[in-house]
């Protein structure tokens, strides 16, 4: 018996069972890309298109015939305003969140009432000594979350979804968690690399070019 596929879809909605045929068939629309991954019942786990031999060919023929023109004309790229705009809801929901977090003394005085109610901590919370050790990693632990849970299930964070952006790796893949960790902790670090949105045709910043994302508009 011929050992039939599944695919996941760049909507994150698996698709299938399909023969060999119809996946190359799904190859030349343009539905599978190298990085898709792919399920065949013979062996039953999930792996990128790339990696089955009968599929190679197809996807070559798919690389050669696409160019990055071809690719920039059907999707647009997000600019640095629809982005801008993105990242400021997703800040304002972050600052909710962690606005939430932060009354965890809230919660736990009816527990601890002789330990929230000593003098000493009183005083170290009233002058923040506390706080300001440990605002820092817990809004960045908070953020990364965020960012690598929504975009990698979805493509977008909240913000992105607002204003109709979507990240997607540069072959037109979906992104997937860990390109989506990776891009986050890249943008933590070269912040500065959102300048080359404005300075790039394709208005991808420098941490989209070390994670091999873009982020479009969906139309």
């Amino acid at each position: 018996m011929d050992a039939e596929y599944k695919i996941i879809g760049g909507d994150g909605a698996e698709y299938g069972p399909a023969s060999l045929d119809e996946l190359r068939n799904w190859i030349g629309d343009g539905r599978v890309a190298a990085s898709t991954q792919v399920w065949r019942s013979d062996l039953a786990l999930w792996t990128p298109a790339a990696r089955y031999a009968e599929l190679q060919q197809a996807l070559a023929r798919l690389q050669a015939s696409v160019s990055p023109a071809a690719i920039n004309q059907a999707l647009c790229a997000a600019g640095f305003l629809p982005r801008l705009g993105a990242y400021f809801l997703d800040s304002v929901i972050l600052a909710m969140l962690f606005g939430i977090i932060c009354q965890w003394k809230h919660w736990v005085a009816p527990v601890f009432p002789q330990v929230l109610n000593n003098d000493t901590y009183q005083h170290f919370m009233d002058q923040y000594s506390i706080f300001f050790w440990m605002v820092f990693p817990w809004l960045f632990f908070l953020t990364l979350l965020y960012d690598v849970l929504l975009n990698g299930t979805f493509g977008a964070t909240l913000g992105k979804m607002a204003v109709g952006a979507k990240i997607i790796g540069a072959d037109g893949s979906p992104l997937g968690y860990s390109r989506a960790l990776m891009r986050s902790l890249m943008r933590f670090t070269l912040l500065v690399g959102f300048l080359w949105i404005l300075a790039r045709p394709d208005k991808r910043g420098l941490h989209d070019l070390l994670a091999g994302t873009r982020v479009v508009l969906q139309r």
